[in-house]
């Protein structure tokens, strides 16, 4: 009996433990997040995803959250707002979708803590199904005050509080996870071949079987290939069914030209389609050499920069800087949003990605208790930030490459996410400004 208490006496005090989080540990840089994918957005009707695409408009299967009310704490600044899961979504997934705030934060679903991360600066999602309850839902978002985090931000310094775009949005328990392409050109043929992948994945616990349905649709209504997969996952298991076509090189997307073809994907269950997706994708290939020009779909490119607030940039901003002959965006160390992303896509505008990492504070020192960027305990808040980036963006044509950090030193965490990107990203230049001529920048 003594030996029985002692093992409940544990299991009673290991039971918090599991949820008390240690946030003086640059190691701890997530709690329920999904691991980050492209915008996705699902609809009940093939009319519905085509009209409405990645847009955060109230649907079946799209619930806006909006009408924030902020309070003080002592750690943290609340945004506390409600959502409503209908009967409908009982059998399908919830997820919630944060596409970025001021700071590292906590998701609490009806008070209790269900998701966090110290990466504010990039899109997250979170798998709410099981704490969310039909009916009316609670929602907090708590950006934490003082967290260590901030030694990465020193870019952060004067930033109000706040939430970005945030929904909460259905999803069938085999889903379309995320879309992935790339294009391949040669200069003396007239045509560029591309390869779409949908990738699938399966929340249940035995084996699910779906049919996965394609049409891929050139800007003059065209359809340039269509067809389905069948395909069986296993126990919370992931696949990628993968197709090809051939299109004019002439329509491949430019600055001059941003021209995106039209990916509509459907997911067939037991006979019933159970979502819809439309994707606008622009297929262009990026390279650079040594001298650091870049050549878009082969074609060397000379790029003209205007820097711009990616938090209030708009498409009258963009258009004006065409206008004004430039080709490409610099924006401040920071958030981008992924409607941005979107804009400059639409417009043609070039875009070299920045991961949120600055550490100017820390000084130059790789010495212990000097600069994070040389300290193995923060490797895994590196990778994190430059994979994260990375998958929430390589989508995007306007995104043409990746700047990894700025005024960090240099070091093993820089190394190692260098390495990281590289293996991720083939063709595209990843670089670090502040390198030093060392081999981690391209």
């Amino acid at each position: 009996m003594k030996r029985l208490l002692s093992i409940i006496t544990l299991l009673v005090v290991a039971v918090p433990m599991l949820y008390a989080q240690d946030y003086s540990s640059p190691e701890y840089i997530s709690l329920g997040r999904e691991q980050a994918r492209s915008k996705v957005v699902s609809y009940p009707t093939a009319e519905e995803a085509q009209a409405l695409g990645a847009g955060m408009v109230a649907s079946k299967y799209v619930r806006p959250v909006k009408e924030w009310t902020r309070t003080e704490e002592a750690d943290a600044v609340v945004f506390t707002s409600k959502y409503v899961i209908p009967f409908m979504w009982l059998s399908r997934m919830a997820i919630l979708y944060v596409d970025e705030a001021s700071g590292a934060y906590e998701v609490l679903i009806n008070g209790k803590k269900v998701g966090y991360t110290a990466n504010a600066f990039a899109p997250a999602e979170f798998n709410i199904t099981k704490s969310s309850q039909e009916d009316v839902n609670t929602i907090s978002i708590r950006v934490l005050k003082e967290h260590l985090s901030s030694k990465m931000e020193c870019f952060n310094d004067k930033t109000e509080a706040h939430v970005g775009e945030v929904f909460v949005m259905s999803q069938p328990v085999i889903r379309v996870r995320d879309i992935v392409h790339k294009t391949s050109v040669d200069m003396k043929s007239e045509y560029a071949n591309v390869e779409l992948g949908v990738v699938v994945k399966t929340e249940t616990l035995n084996p699910k079987k779906a049919r996965i349905h394609y049409e891929l649709v050139a800007p003059d209504t065209t359809v340039v290939t269509y067809g389905h997969r069948d395909i069986t996952i296993g126990m919370r298991g992931e696949d990628t069914i993968k197709f090809t076509a051939r299109i004019p090189y002439a329509l491949t997307w430019c600055a001059d030209m941003p021209v995106r073809y039209r990916l509509n994907v459907r997911t067939q269950v037991e006979g019933r389609y159970v979502e819809y997706q439309s994707h606008m994708i622009g297929f262009r290939t990026v390279e650079s050499d040594d001298e650091g020009n870049f050549y878009i779909n082969g074609i060397k490119t000379e790029l003209f920069f205007r820097d711009m607030d990616p938090l209030t940039v708009t498409d009258k901003d963009i258009v004006a800087a065409r206008i004004l002959k430039y080709n490409a965006l610099r924006f401040k160390m920071g958030a981008v949003p992924q409607n941005v992303y979107r804009m400059c896509d639409s417009l043609g505008m070039y875009v070299i990605a920045q991961v949120p990492i600055n550490t100017k504070e820390s000084g130059l020192s790789r010495r212990k208790g000097g600069n994070p960027s040389n300290d193995p305990e923060w490797k895994s808040a590196y990778l994190d930030r430059v994979e994260t980036s990375y998958r929430t963006t390589c989508g995007q044509a306007c995104v043409i490459g990746y700047i990894m950090a700025e005024e960090s030193s240099n070091g093993i965490n820089l190394y190692e996410s260098y390495l990281r990107l590289k293996e991720l990203e083939k063709t595209r230049p990843v670089m670090y400004l502040d390198a030093a001529d060392e081999w981690n920048s391209d």
